[in-house]
């Protein structure tokens, strides 16, 4: 049931912020695709794999919470493998990026990145916890991209989603 009323509260809140844009603003998508590596920091986690594998999705919102600034909502699976044995994760952030210049052409734009969410674990035993997270990322054209983002959560049954990652995407 708690696990119900935490992804409602995300839901609520990024329903609120797309309801803000008119429907005319709508543009064919808003997606990223990426493919992550990690590193696990928790203990628990690196005795199932020194190295975390998994692909995520971002959907850009048309409006922002902060002025500035772009309002995404990111989904992602990291683990060990493809089997579905012990070792996933499943973090659901809504974030804010901060771009710090305007490059050329698209080209080499900079931006610093923050969110907070939860994150399903499913560790040593699957449980859902809060989770934040924060980075850098650079735009090599206006779709190819690269982050760098350290991911924190709170303890789920003594294993925690701790991890510095990188990850490589295209923007729809």
């Amino acid at each position: 049931m708690k696990r119900f009323w935490i992804l409602a509260g995300l839901v609520g809140i990024s329903a609120a912020a797309q309801a803000q844009s008119s429907p005319l603003d709508l543009q064919p998508a808003n997606l990223s695709f990426r493919v992550n590596l990690a590193y696990p920091l928790d203990n628990a986690t690196r005795d199932l794999t020194n190295t975390l594998i998994g692909v995520g999705i971002d959907y850009h919102f048309l409006t922002q919470f902060f002025k500035g600034s772009q309002t995404y909502l990111s989904i992602d699976w990291l683990g060990k493998s493809g089997s579905g044995a012990k070792g996933n994760m499943f973090p659901i952030l809504i974030n804010q990026k901060f771009y710090s210049n305007t490059g050329v052409d698209g080209k080499g734009r900079t931006y610093l990145f923050g969110g907070v969410g939860v994150v399903f674990l499913d560790i040593t035993t699957a449980k859902t916890t809060i989770a934040g997270q924060a980075g850098f990322g650079y735009e090599f054209g206006p779709n190819i991209f690269s982050e760098f983002r350290f991911l924190i959560s709170d303890s789920a049954n003594n294993s925690k989603a701790n991890q510095i990652g990188i990850s490589v995407g295209y923007r729809f």
